[in-house]
């Protein structure tokens, strides 16, 4: 056996070499990914099985199998790489069962069960890895699903460890998502558009309405690449939303003047 061990090994890297060459012309080739996952972990290449096995997942939910999917998970929650931990928390909101979004009294919008909270910390997972901080994929994965309104956001967790990367993270944000930044200090937060929102989604998401011009809406925001919540934002409100960046600091700040109570917990 000791003298077959040679050739096998010859042949995994000559069908590594096939298999990649596949990916090249075909990146969402399911049978490419499937055998890379499978032969990088037998040659421990260990960075480079996550890649991929962060990959397939990928491909599995554009698919639509969920089924397989879901099959991955427990390998994927093993791995250590940003962008599986990121796929892990996709894979996780996806085959969850559906939770009841239901509106709090005086507000709209879907209040934070535990399926909307990984959401979250799977669209601020994704921004980590974008802009190059993907140490605090770790962080957000660890947030507690206590039932206590806390904010989610890497930009704020970014500013309480690297003051300079967070200041440079929000120019690169404004520039690719055109989100303007705003002196949010310099407003007081617009308590009749914050009525129409639930206090979880401004609180967890930093979600500030400041002022309105004409029809539209101005609200500041820590998640400028979140499409999905500019939508729920807008639908909320019921008009025209144009969206701004704030720092974080400044966020936190708004939020303790509309719920000093939260400020008395933490």
């Amino acid at each position: 056996m000791a003298e077959e061990k040679p050739e096998l090994d010859d042949r995994l890297k000559k069908g590594v070499e096939y298999f990649e060459q596949m990916l090249k012309v075909m990146p969402d080739d399911r049978t490419s990914l499937e055998f890379l996952a499978v032969a990088y972990t037998q040659m421990e290449e260990t960075a480079k099985a996550e890649k991929i096995i962060a990959e397939l997942a990928r491909v599995l939910l554009k698919e639509g199998d969920t089924e397989s999917a879901e099959a991955l998970l427990p390998r994927l929650e093993e791995c250590t790489a940003p962008e599986a931990k990121v796929m892990a928390l996709k894979v996780r909101a996806t085959v969850s069962p559906k939770a009841e979004l239901v509106p709090e009294t005086g507000g709209r919008g879907p209040t934070f069960g535990a399926q909307t909270l990984m959401m979250a910390v799977d669209s601020e997972s994704t921004l980590a890895v974008h802009i190059g901080e993907s140490s605090m994929v770790e962080y957000l994965h660890g947030l507690p699903d206590n039932g206590r309104v806390f904010l989610v956001s890497v930009l704020s967790a970014l500013e309480k460890e690297k003051s300079e990367a967070c200041e440079r993270a929000i120019a690169k944000l404004a520039d690719e998502f055109g989100d303007v930044p705003i002196p949010l200090d310099a407003y007081e937060p617009d308590r009749n558009l914050v009525s129409r929102l639930n206090k979880d989604l401004i609180c967890r998401r930093g979600v500030i309405p400041f002022a309105t011009l004409g029809k539209t809406a101005l609200v500041a925001t820590l998640s400028p690449h979140d499409t999905v919540l500019k939508e729920t934002i807008a639908e909320a409100l019921g008009c025209p939303v144009r969206f701004y960046l704030a720092e974080p600091r400044l966020v936190e700040a708004a939020l303790l003047k509309l719920y000093p109570e939260e400020g008395e917990k933490n």
